[in-house]
């Protein structure tokens, strides 16, 4: 029993660390040849954590709904360092973030496509790694 405990509370430090794409908004028309902001907000922390880093990428569907991409995460636009703050005006959410500038290529191709966020970071005394990967589907016109 105690095994199980130790279990759920991991998983829940885990999934406290998670991080979500605030901007653009699920279904959003993005103008190929057009600068975006990218919203990166962090989850609540219940146990210590350190950033490793981020990446962002486009990766046009093939179908849609979109298929999973997280064998193949298209285009980088960014990868490095995430430290994320609490501003005024915070986030929706009320999540510390970071904003990031993207330029979508004019030719980049149109129609749906996923924006995906990889992450990772090392969560606790131990510490052990973690990652994961936060997308929302977009729509370049």
């Amino acid at each position: 029993m105690k095994s199980i405990l130790a279990l759920v509370a991991l998983a829940s430090a885990v999934l406290a660390q998670r991080v979500s794409v605030g901007f653009p908004a699920p279904g959003q028309n993005i103008p190929a040849g057009s600068s975006i902001n990218v919203q990166v907000q962090e989850g609540a922390a219940q146990s210590p954590s350190t950033e490793i880093g981020i990446a962002i990428t486009l990766q046009h569907c093939q179908q849609n709904p979109c298929e999973d991409v997280s064998q193949d995460l298209g285009t980088v636009f960014y990868a490095g360092s995430f430290q994320p703050q609490r501003f005024n005006p915070p986030a929706a959410s009320g999540a510390p973030y970071q904003n990031f500038t993207v330029n979508i290529p004019q030719g980049f191709q149109k129609g749906p496509a996923v924006l995906s966020v990889p992450h990772s970071n090392l969560i606790g005394a131990g510490p052990s790694l973690s990652t994961e990967i936060a997308t929302v589907s977009v729509n370049i016109v």
